[in-house]
């Protein structure tokens, strides 16, 4: 799992999961995700919904529990060229979109929001992924392209970054972590912030955050926790343990004054109390009671845009015991 600020205490082991003697290895979140699709080396880990959604269809032997440790509006993280006459996102209809890579769950909340909320559909535009097929997640899931969709490689040795500042792609969401890196990723959200040649389409991403929040009530999940199966089979209350034990650390990391000034929820929010009264007392809800909506419309948009073949039952993704919180 990434060093989150709401795990660190399960990391330095003030909170503990009882019955448990966790090791907590920091591993950037493409990697940790990447590592288990291909190796499927760890008993627990960090996972992308969207790829869990297509593993999950494909049998593979992973169940979640509803901890949600990563969420972001990521279509504010779109970029397009200083100088380009996109003004705003129905402007993308017929543009060339760059993306570390298309299967990724920050990319289907960006295409589900621009066809359902602007009314531009992935298959008006052309896509363009960074990441190879060995070092990507849909590589090691034998992701091929949804029928009616343009899905291209960037040229050898090219990046988003350098692709957007020539004027070879229109739009581009880079890889979002940050100070997190990992080798899967060449262009980061930092690369475009500095870049002259680039402006964010959204001008004002605390505004669109917003909208967005208040007009679908919940903000877009992106990674959830998943155990191997052979672990529940023989230690079934491992799940709920879990459990308790990351909303145990969330509460201490919310328990620090500073907390929601430095959250990664919102990285375009300065203000503590924009944040407060957008968001309350609880940014990261964990249970399946307070993201249900939002687990049914990924699930939506994740079998609307070809990625799975049937809409999953949410409490069939998740352990039995945590089915409840």
């Amino acid at each position: 799992m990434a060093d989150y600020d709401r795990t660190a205490a399960l990391r330095d082991g003030s909170a503990k999961p009882a019955g448990i003697d966790l090791t907590y290895i920091v591993s950037p979140p493409s990697e940790t995700f990447w590592r288990m699709l291909k190796f499927d080396e760890f008993d627990v880990a960090e996972m992308s919904l969207s790829s869990f959604l297509i593993v999950r269809e494909q049998r593979r032997t992973w169940t979640a529990i509803p901890v949600f440790p990563f969420r972001a509006f990521f279509h504010t993280y779109v970029f397009v060229r200083a100088d380009s006459a996109i003004g705003q996102p129905s402007d993308l209809a017929g543009a060339r979109f760059g993306l570390p890579e298309y299967q990724m769950t920050a990319a289907v909340w960006t295409r589900g929001v621009l066809q359902h909320d602007f009314g531009v559909p992935p298959s008006a535009m052309r896509w363009f992924v960074e990441r190879t097929p060995a070092m990507s997640h849909g590589g090691q899931t034998g992701f091929t392209a949804p029928e009616g969709v343009s899905i291209e490689r960037v040229p050898e040795g090219a990046t988003l970054l350098a692709l957007l500042e020539r004027g070879a792609l229109d739009a581009v969401m880079p890889s979002p972590y940050g100070g997190m890196t990992s080798r899967l990723n060449k262009t980061y959200v930092a690369d475009l912030v500095h870049s002259p040649r680039a402006r964010l389409l959204f001008e004002d991403p605390m505004a669109e955050s917003v909208r967005a929040f208040r007009a679908h009530g919940f903000s877009h999940i992106n990674h959830t926790v998943v155990l191997q199966n052979r672990v529940l089979e023989r230690h079934p209350w491992v799940a709920l343990n879990l459990y308790n034990a990351f909303s145990a650390a969330k509460q201490q990391c919310y328990g620090q004054i500073d907390y929601l000034l430095r959250s990664s929820l919102m990285p375009a929010f300065p203000v503590l109390e924009v944040q407060r009264r957008t968001f309350g007392d609880d940014p990261f809800p964990y249970g399946l009671a307070n993201n249900r909506q939002a687990l049914v419309t990924l699930v939506e948009y994740a079998h609307e845009q070809g990625l799975v073949t049937a809409r999953s039952r949410i409490d069939d993704l998740f352990a039995a015991a945590t089915r409840d919180t």
